[in-house]
C-alpha cells in the first residue's frame, strides 16, 4: 500500500523520546509498503540526516522547518481564537497544500501526535486513517497546571482544556487511536467515552541488539566513583525538574552513605538552572552516544513526578540490565512490577534508599537480571508494532478494542 505517514517532528534521528517511537512505526512500515512523510523539523542540524532517512521513505517526502517566531505569533492567535496552542504551533499552509495533494493518492493516513490530526480531519474517511497520539497530552497540561501558579497555571489549564476538546474530536474521525501505555489508553477511553472501542494500547519497545549488556562500550567515568546516571533531553520540563529534585534533594542523602557517588546528567541542550555548580554534579551536555553511561552506570534513574506514557530512558536502562530506580509516574507506563525488575520510591528519602540498593546491594544483580528479561519478553519493537499491520489491513473495519 502507499502508506501517507505525518509526524510533528522529523523521526530522525531516533535520540529521543517520541522521535523513537515514530522512527520505528516508519522503518516498519517501511517493510511492507511505501511510505511518504510530512513532517517538521525543529532543528535545523536533523536535516542533515535526511539521507538516512531517505532509505525508509521510498515515496514522497516534504520536511518543514519549524519557524519559531512564526509559531509563536501563531500561537498568540489561537489564544484570541480558542484554539490549542500545540496545534498553532505546528501548523503550516505549506505542508497542509502538501497533505491535500498527497492524501487523494495513498491507500491509508497515519497520523503521529494529536498535533498533526488537524491536517487530516475532515478531509479523508475515517476508515483510510488512523491515529497514534502516544500519550493524553491534555492530561499532561492538566498536571502541568496543577504544579504551578499564577498565569502559567492558568495557561496550561485553558490548554488541557482546549487540547481535550481537539483530542476527543479527532479520535472521531479516525478508525483507531492508539495510546503508548494501557494507562494512557484507560485515561483516554474515560475522557473519550463515546470512542473508546476504538482505543487501542502499542507499547513501544527497545533495540535489544543496541541495548545489549553483551556489548563492550569504553568506560566514561573515572575508576573509583559511583556513576548514578540520569538519561534524556535536559531542556525537558519534566526532565529538567525531575534532575534538579534528585540533585538537590536526593542526591546529598545518598553521599552520606556513597560518598564516592556522583550523578551524572547526560543529555543535550541543559536548561541553565541545571548548570549551577553542585557538589559530586556533572552535566555532560549533549553526548554522542549515551550507551557508555548507562552501561557503566551503577545505577540508572529516572526521577520524574510528571511523567506522561512510556520512558525510554527506563526501558534503555532495562535493556542494558542495570539498577533502575523510578518513581512511579516514571515507571507507570511499563508492565514492570517494584521489587522484581527494578526500584519505584517517590519520596526523597525513598528513592535515596532505593539508589543506595541498586548501586551497592545484594539484589542489584538479580532485579536488573530481571530487568532484561522483562524488556526480552514484553518490548520487541517487531512484536508490539504488529498491532499496526491489523488496525491497516482492509479487513480491520470491524476491529474493537479489548476492554
Amino acid at each position: 500500500m502507499n502508506i501517507l505517514f505525518l509526524c510533528h517532528r522529523i523521526p530522525y534521528p531516533p535520540d529521543k523520546g517520541e522521535k523513537i517511537r515514530a522512527f520505528h512505526i516508519l522503518r516498519h512500515l517501511s517493510k511492507c509498503h511505501r511510505v511518504h512523510l510530512g513532517a517538521f523539523v525543529d532543528d535545523a542540524s536533523d536535516l542533515q540526516h535526511e539521507a538516512a532517512l531517505r532509505r525508509y521513505v521510498k515515496g514522497e517526502c516534504c520536511l518543514v522547518p519549524l519557524n519559531k517566531m512564526v509559531s509563536g505569533a501563531r500561537m498568540l492567535g489561537a489564544l484570541v481564537a480558542g484554539a490549542p496552542l500545540t496545534t498553532s504551533y505546528f501548523a503550516s499552509t505549506r505542508l497542509r497544500r502538501w497533505v491535500n495533494h498527497m492524501l487523494p493518492r495513498v491507500d491509508r493516513v497515519v497520523v503521529f501526535s494529536s498535533a498533526m490530526a488537524p491536517f487530516v480531519m475532515g478531509r479523508i474517511a475515517p476508515d483510510r486513517a488512523l491515529l497514534d497520539m502516544v500519550d493524553v497530552d491534555s492530561d499532561k497540561w492538566r498536571q502541568y497546571a496543577n504544579a504551578v501558579r499564577g498565569p502559567k497555571a492558568w495557561l496550561y489549564g485553558r490548554e488541557a482544556r482546549t487540547l481535550l476538546t481537539l483530542e476527543r474530536d479527532a479520535a472521531v474521525h479516525f478508525s483507531a487511536t492508539l495510546l503508548v501505555s494501557p494507562f494512557e489508553a484507560d485515561t483516554f477511553r474515560a475522557f473519550a467515552p463515546e470512542s473508546r472501542r476504538h482505543i487501542f494500547s502499542m507499547a513501544n519497545g527497545v533495540d535489544l541488539e543496541r541495548y545489549s549488556p553483551k556489548q563492550s562500550f569504553p568506560a566514561p567515568y573515572g575508576g573509583d566513583e559511583i556513576p548514578l546516571a540520569m538519561v534524556g533531553t535536559m531542556d525537558y520540563r519534566p526532565n529538567v525538574e525531575g534532575a534538579l529534585w534528585f540533585a538537590e534533594q536526593i542526591f546529598p542523602l545518598i553521599r552520606r552513605t556513597l560518598p564516592k557517588a556522583k550523578f551524572y546528567i547526560v543529555g543535550a541542550k541543559p536548561a541553565p538552572e541545571l548548570l549551577k555548580p553542585r557538589e559530586g554534579v556533572v552535566v555532560t551536555g549533549r553526548v554522542e552516544d549515551v550507551r557508555p553511561y548507562i552501561a557503566h552506570a551503577s545505577s540508572v534513574v529516572a526521577p520524574l513526578r510528571l511523567a506522561r506514557g512510556v520512558q525510554n530512558k527506563v526501558l534503555e536502562g532495562l535493556a542494558l540490565q542495570k539498577p533502575v530506580v523510578a518513581t512511579t509516574p516514571a515507571s507507570r507506563g511499563l508492565s514492570v512490577i517494584a521489587g522484581r525488575d527494578l526500584w519505584v520510591a517517590d519520596s526523597a528519602a525513598e528513592f535515596a534508599e532505593a539508589v543506595i540498593a541498586a548501586a551497592t546491594g545484594p539484589d542489584r544483580a538479580r532485579i536488573a537480571s530481571n530487568g532484561r528479561h522483562l524488556v526480552e519478553r514484553h518490548y520487541s519493537w517487531d512484536t508490539n508494532l504488529a498491532l499496526l499491520d491489523e488496525l491497516l489491513a482492509p479487513e480491520s473495519d470491524s476491529l474493537e478494542a479489548t476492554l
